[in-house]
């Protein structure tokens, strides 16, 4: 329906302001525009389609992978497989195509704190299939609602032409809806390579809930490809390692 926000700040918005509407969306004068086109298609039995903008701040750098396990293909996976999503963009999206190399490149600069940051974000916070720590920036386009009480062509199961018109309550437009699922499954997404960056690199060594989760999370030895060293300084071979890691797995 050609309405779309324009004076949102993807680094400072807050869920409040998505929250304040029926159509959550946090540029207040747009979700008023976006509620009348809604009620317009709803009064004529028919539905509309969206756009969902999902920001995920504070995702630390190095998770994903550069091939099998693509950080973004994860993510577009896990959105395409929710009802009604038809398209998916990251960063630049579609609109990168029209611009030169030179252009469309991150350049990276060190801040005040001494941190690697990129001074645009058209990569979307993800570069080479492995998140580089700037926001993780996703569009899923949803299809309008498939049922409508306008009066359509069909044919039958029997192969007889005829028109069909739903009957009842339908969503004229499902994107509201969508936004907490589209959140969810990020969640659960950037929860699995979290889980898979510890298990791989201790991500997270030092910083736990509880001793007994420390415990649990921290084993007491490293395998590398030669001579080993456990905590009490026994030197023991890389088999050796191997064999008291799947000891300690099966523990």
């Amino acid at each position: 329906r050609d309405v779309e926000t324009t004076d949102v700040d993807l680094d400072t918005f807050t869920m409040d302001e998505v929250e304040s509407n029926i159509v959550r969306c946090p540029d207040a004068s747009k979700a008023d525009e976006m509620i009348a086109a809604i009620d317009d298609v709803r009064t004529k039995g028919d539905s509309c389609g969206g756009v969902v903008t999902l920001v995920c701040r504070g995702v630390p750098r190095g998770l994903g992978a550069p091939v099998f396990a693509k950080l973004e293909a994860e993510l577009a996976a896990a959105m395409m497989s929710l009802p009604a999503t038809k398209g998916f963009e990251i960063g630049s999206g579609f609109e990168g195509i029209s611009m030169k190399g030179s252009d469309h490149n991150d350049e990276f600069y060190l801040d005040d704190s001494g941190d690697i940051r990129t001074r645009s974000n058209r990569s979307g916070g993800i570069q080479g299939g492995i998140s580089n720590g700037e926001n993780i920036v996703l569009r899923i386009a949803f299809k309008p609602t498939s049922t409508v009480s306008v009066s359509q062509n069909t044919v039958t199961r029997g192969g007889v032409s005829t028109e069909l018109r739903a009957r009842g309550r339908h969503d004229p437009c499902v994107v509201p809806r969508a936004v907490p699922m589209v959140e969810a499954m990020a969640a659960l997404v950037l929860v699995d390579h979290l889980m898979q960056q510890q298990q791989q690199c201790h991500l997270f060594d030092g910083v736990y809930a509880s001793e007994e989760a420390a415990a649990v999370m921290s084993p007491p030895f490293k395998i590398g490809d030669g001579e080993g060293e456990v905590s009490d300084g026994k030197k023991m071979t890389s088999k050796e390692l191997r064999a008291q890691a799947a000891a300690y797995s099966e523990d």
